[in-house]
């Protein structure tokens, strides 16, 4: 069966089940408009959808993948999908929840952490270096303070990092400062480690991730 044919016939079993179970759920949706309470930005291999690690119904989250699950500062040239997704999320939906969520063995930081990222020649191409470069100050902080270390630990501690660098990068949207000064938004940072399906999430004031469950 073709890779086609199977999304086919997954529609099929779709259709047929969790379409029926939750058609009423659908139908509301519909009805009232989009209205999700939180917003999750995270990368494209996550290889689990952000909808099934939270168990969430239609219309639960507002979610943007991208490389790396990366933030870029407001005002970014160049990256105005990016910036427009979560201004309308903010400013429109009013989500009431920021979650970016990176994940281990990603493949995006692996390639920001590669020689390709930092090479003249047979590098990466210009648009995946100026994106993943969103996120260089991680890589530069990982590759300075743990050069002793292999790079399996130098991946691991550049997610981490990755996470914390677009976190610091969401208080750069005047937007968002604001509803979370007027107590109407809050922001997280995790990290979701595929192997052991555990949650890590970011606590700005000890600057350590910590166990969600």
């Amino acid at each position: 069966m073709s890779n086609i044919a199977k999304l086919i016939s997954g529609f099929r079993i779709f259709k047929a089940t969790t379409f029926q179970q939750k058609k009423d759920v659908i139908n509301h949706l519909l009805l009232q408009g989009q209205k999700p309470s939180t917003m999750i930005i995270s990368c494209v291999d996550l290889r689990i959808s952000p909808a099934e690690l939270f168990a969430a119904n239609p219309g639960e989250l507002y979610v943007l993948n991208n490389i790396g699950g990366l933030v870029p500062k407001y005002n970014s040239e160049g990256i105005h999908g990016i910036l427009a997704a979560i201004e309308y999320a903010v400013t429109n939906i009013e989500v009431e929840n920021i979650i970016i969520l990176g994940h281990s063995k990603c493949e995006s930081i692996e390639m920001m952490m590669s020689d390709k990222f930092a090479a003249t020649t047979n590098g990466l191409s210009k648009s995946m270096k100026t994106w993943l470069s969103i996120a260089g100050e991680a890589r530069d902080a990982v590759k300075k303070e743990m050069s002793q270390k292999d790079a399996q630990e130098q991946q691991s501690s550049c997610e981490h990092e990755s996470i914390v660098v677009s976190l610091s990068n969401l208080m750069t949207y005047p937007y968002i400062t604001q509803r979370m000064a007027q107590n109407k938004l809050k922001i997280f940072a995790m990290h979701f480690d595929i192997e052991t399906a555990q949650i890590m999430s970011f606590n700005s004031d000890t600057g350590f991730f910590e166990a969600v469950v």
